[in-house]
């Protein structure tokens, strides 16, 4: 995993980042049986909380400090490792979830890790909330190739929830189902920037270009927003595969 890319914005991430759809929740329940799961690269709970709606026994993995300081939640035994490196015991899970997280790990690893502390029936869910839209999606990219250099990281579900489905039927995993529902939210502008900058490539205040970055992201949501609000169009996917 990448320990460091989040040091410094966990507040803004754990503040402005989407939630996940309850129905993902009751599917996975009901598909997996599962008793107790890992959410590996946990981040600062925001997929961990979900969880907490069902009678798991649940364990959250994150490296990053920054992070896991706002890994606070009633139930949830909290560990500092990492997708290749849980710390977690053999044979001692039911489900691995990884929400938001995936592109961050060494794949073998995170592979060999989940044969490791999986029980023999159990399951893996990659989970995504992925950005959808025409023209306002296609600006928002443009303003972060010009600032950041860089306009979204490729997650498995970027191009198509297909394609995703595609890559992990290659040499990942052996069986898969995916679940996706629609998860658009409504945002004011601190919202609409706090989940902008809240993005591991996004600029930093300390950066030279940050006021002029911040002022096209406020450009940009006052061109598309309808009475203080803006439209941003998301689905959430998840991939839940056995090896």
């Amino acid at each position: 995993m990448n320990e460091g890319k989040f040091t410094g914005i966990a507040d803004l991430y754990s503040k402005f980042r989407p939630t996940y759809p309850v129905e993902l929740i009751d599917w996975l329940y009901e598909r997996t049986k599962a008793e107790t799961v890992a959410d590996i690269g946990a981040g600062t709970g925001k997929f961990t909380k979900c969880l907490t709606v069902k009678p798991w026994k649940i364990t959250a993995v994150e490296p990053n400090d920054d992070m896991r300081s706002k890994l606070e939640i009633a139930g949830v035994e909290v560990v500092n490792g990492t997708a290749e490196n849980t710390s977690l015991e053999n044979n001692s899970v039911d489900l691995i979830t990884a929400a938001q997280a995936f592109h961050w790990f060494d794949r073998d690893g995170f592979k060999k890790e989940c044969g490791r502390i999986l029980k023999p029936t159990g399951s893996t869910a990659i989970i995504y909330n992925e950005r959808r839209g025409a023209e306002f999606l296609e600006e928002r990219n443009a303003v972060f190739k010009e600032y950041c250099g860089i306009a979204h990281v490729d997650h498995l579900a970027t191009e198509s929830v297909k394609a995703g489905e595609e890559e992990l039927k290659k040499g990942f995993f052996s069986q898969i189902e995916t679940f996706v529902i629609e998860n658009n939210r409504k945002m004011d502008l601190d919202s609409y920037i706090g989940r902008e900058l809240s993005c591991s490539y996004a600029l930093k205040e300390s950066d030279s270009r940050f006021a002029e970055f911040r002022e096209a992201l406020t450009g940009l949501f006052e061109k598309y927003q309808k009475d203080g609000l803006v439209d941003v169009n998301n689905i959430t996917v998840c991939y839940l595969g056995k090896f």
